[in-house]
């Protein structure tokens, strides 16, 4: 994999941010710059108009500041699909894109550039977003104990480092057995139980599960002797509602996670935490892909 940074540009205003985050992770990854604008031949396209809008797209990236060693492409045709045809001539080690918003029938139908290349790509990919609010210095990672973790774990380190942030680990886990108010069968009728006696029982069990899976994360977290500072954190619930509540509390400036396989089929029906996060979460992402997922 060469070290190179594959930069899609639009005509929207996020470009501009885009090319400064690129020339920021350019610069501490020691990286050349490729930045590749698309047009769609259905836009009123023609060839004779090549020559100029290349020398736009040229003039437009020349305005910046850029202190990494960079090159401007163009490409006509549909724009995911020629992102990864450079993503094969390139083999960069990063794809840096901007989230767009899209409704979630024009997702169904049609899809958006990020999606497609989202789950196309094998390379990782860093979806950003432009944000209002000031965030922390903390970086949120999200951890399934898959075998991609411990790579994952490693990135996000090496990641924290380069930004000199700290990191946070979550691990969301399956809601705990917690029967509250139960009901036990006799005699063919529901009796109810002494609430008192039940409640104080469930909480032990409750804070039981609890300790059990904070230490599991904790266990696990350590066993890879990572150099930031990190904190863990223990949720239980769904993931993605329980990511996007963690990172909006703790204010984290980024989502360090891995991408999973998921079959259209699933994607259409249920949607996959990576897919949510990127439409719903408000920061910016990195999604990470190991090589033996290619």
């Amino acid at each position: 994999m060469e070290n190179t940074i594959l930069i899609p540009l639009d005509n929207t205003e996020i470009s501009e941010y885009l090319i400064q985050i690129a020339d920021e992770w350019g610069k501490k990854t020691n990286s050349r710059l490729s930045f590749l604008h698309v047009i769609n031949p259905d836009y009123s396209w023609s060839e004779d108009k090549k020559p100029l809008f290349e020398d736009r797209f040229e003039t437009a990236v020349s305005r910046y500041t850029i202190q990494c060693e960079y090159e401007v492409l163009f490409r006509v045709g549909k724009p995911y699909e020629k992102i990864l045809t450079a993503e094969n001539e390139l083999r960069p080690r990063l794809i840096i894109m901007a989230a767009h918003s899209y409704t979630i029938l024009q997702r169904l139908f049609l899809g958006s550039n990020t999606d497609h290349v989202l789950h196309k790509t094998k390379v990782p990919l860093h979806v950003y977003k432009k944000v209002d609010s000031e965030l922390s210095n903390v970086i949120l990672v999200p951890l399934d104990y898959t075998d991609i973790n411990t790579e994952l774990v490693h990135v996000a380190d090496e990641i924290a480092q380069n930004e000199g942030a700290d990191l946070a680990f979550l691990h969301v886990d399956e809601l705990p057995e917690y029967s509250g108010n139960s009901y036990m069968m006799e005699t063919g009728f529901f009796k109810k139980q002494d609430e008192t006696a039940v409640k104080e029982l469930d909480e032990q069990e409750y804070d039981l599960q609890i300790l059990q899976v904070k230490n599991e994360l904790n266990e696990f977290v350590s066993s890879l002797k990572i150099s930031s500072n990190y904190q863990t954190i223990v949720r239980f619930g769904i993931p993605y509602v329980k990511i996007k509540d963690v990172q909006k509390s703790i204010q984290a400036k980024m989502i360090v996670m891995a991408a999973h396989s998921h079959t259209v089929v699933g994607r259409l029906i249920l949607g996959s935490n990576t897919d949510y996060l990127m439409h719903h979460v408000n920061c910016p992402m990195y999604i990470y892909k190991s090589t033996s997922m290619a």
